[in-house]
């Protein structure tokens, strides 16, 4: 295998790695949300509104959301798009949402958890998709992979 393949491995193997810690990660949060609503938005200084079946529907549809994330940490090249998908707007949604509801609008500082999250997990996979690209690219025009 020459340098640019192998590299373009390294890159796709470090997405998948992001992409599985993400996943981990909105499951560590979702799961105590559906078994737990009432300690999960304690830790996290969330002040509870009323009925606990807003934070449980929450952590169900992220578990939803994640398992979309699932098909590109098996295979990148068939499902690219879903790679792109989970940066714009999955993840870049999510964040700016909770970012603006915190920021902007004073809700409660424990949604900065999530949305550092889905942040850091954005960036970190973006930064990976653009080396797969960049890396696709001069293997196709025959240049050299640095």
């Amino acid at each position: 295998m020459n340098t640019g393949h192998a590299s373009l491995a390294r890159w796709k193997l470090r997405h998948t790695v992001v992409v599985v810690i993400g996943i981990l990660l909105n499951l560590a949060y979702c799961f105590p949300l559906l078994v737990a609503p009432d300690w999960t938005l304690a830790l996290f200084g969330i002040p509870r509104e009323g009925t606990t079946f807003w934070p449980r529907l929450v952590g169900g549809l992220l578990i939803l959301i994640s398992t979309f994330y699932v098909p590109m940490t098996v295979d990148l090249d068939r499902y690219r798009i879903f790679a792109w998908l989970s940066i714009l707007p999955s993840r870049t949604f999510g964040a700016t949402f909770l970012f603006v509801a915190v920021l902007g609008f004073g809700f409660a500082g424990g949604f900065l958890v999530p949305a550092l999250i889905d942040a850091g997990i954005a960036i970190a996979s973006l930064y990976c998709m653009i080396h797969v690209v960049r890396i696709e690219q001069a293997l196709a025009t025959g240049r050299s992979v640095r």
